[in-house]
């Protein structure tokens, strides 16, 4: 029962800790003046993405590399399959002229990537710094590309410097806090359940850690910030896979376990592929799209803790 109130604890820490910090790093970049769509790329999904972040070294270091690599992978599943389709359910994601191309292309090369590290088990420091030189390259070219389209929220964008320190350093202690008492939590359930640690990793454990991706989606949502929704969701998973593993395997490499070895990568690349077809190619994500992709996600779900 303890490990129950403390997992939901953990949540609760990560989201009140993602939205705080999400705030702070938005108040930043409208302070710097950048664009709406470099500012939901980048910005928020990298705001977003601090749970993972935290939870992912937090496991490698206390030995449950599963759990890590899981939870990467269960995040950019459950972004794609859960949080665009629960978008798309409330109110159709519209997808504008700009088709954000590149950040798609960079998305589906970084998946794709991860399973080719997988496949030859070179989760380590080498990898790690190439993930992480590839993420800066995509940040700097993705600023120099950008168009001013400067945000029109003057809310955020009146923050003094010390609400945007407080925010940030807030939200990144409740982060650090939350991460530290999910993975123990969760790593007591699972055994109470005979559940294995993948499963937890792609699952609970990425729901749980993609709680900051939902809230905003559903905020934007229901402002129809359609911008907002898809660079959060394309920008987070490419900062998952570049920047928080890229950054964890560098602090301690990621050995694959038989168990993890092929589970959630197929997934992720279909729905990787499916969501760039989406984007690339479809006026909007509609509703009877949202509840095919959101069907597919329980089914996804049900057959990793009953297969």
């Amino acid at each position: 029962m303890i490990a129950y109130i403390i997992f939901c604890l953990s949540l609760v820490l990560l989201y009140f800790g993602g939205k705080s910090i999400l705030h702070g790093t938005l108040a930043l970049a409208y302070k710097f003046q950048v664009s709406k769509m470099l500012v939901s790329v980048v910005i928020i999904g990298f705001g977003t993405s601090l749970p993972e972040l935290v939870v992912t070294i937090e496991a490698v270091l206390t030995g449950y590399p599963d759990i890590a690599l899981g939870n990467i992978v269960g995040s950019n599943i459950a972004n794609i399959l859960l949080i665009v389709a629960i978008a798309a359910i409330l109110s159709p994601v519209l997808i504008k002229g700009s088709k954000p191309t590149t950040d798609v292309a960079v998305m589906l090369l970084a998946s794709f990537a991860l399973y080719i590290c997988k496949l030859f088990d070179a989760l380590n420091a080498i990898t790690g710094i190439i993930f992480l030189i590839l993420l800066l390259l995509y940040v700097v070219l993705s600023y120099r590309s950008d168009v001013a389209d400067h945000a029109e929220d003057t809310n955020i964008g009146s923050e003094t410097n010390i609400k945007i320190i407080l925010y940030c350093l807030g939200g990144l202690f409740l982060l650090i806090a939350g991460g530290h008492l999910l993975i123990d939590s969760a790593v007591t359930i699972a055994r109470s359940f005979n559940i294995s640690e993948v499963v937890i990793g792609l699952t609970v454990v990425a729901v749980g850690t993609s709680l900051p991706e939902l809230t905003t989606a559903i905020l934007a949502s229901i402002k129809k910030q359609n911008d907002v929704i898809i660079g959060n969701i394309v920008g987070s998973n490419i900062f998952n896979i570049l920047g928080i593993l890229g950054l964890t395997i560098i602090i301690k490499p990621i050995p694959i376990s038989p168990a993890m070895l092929h589970a959630g990568m197929i997934e992720m690349l279909a729905a990787s592929i499916i969501f760039s077809l989406l984007l690339l190619f479809r006026p909007q994500i509609g509703r009877g799209m949202g509840v095919c992709m959101l069907a597919g996600y329980i089914v996804y779900s049900y057959f990793l803790f009953n297969v």
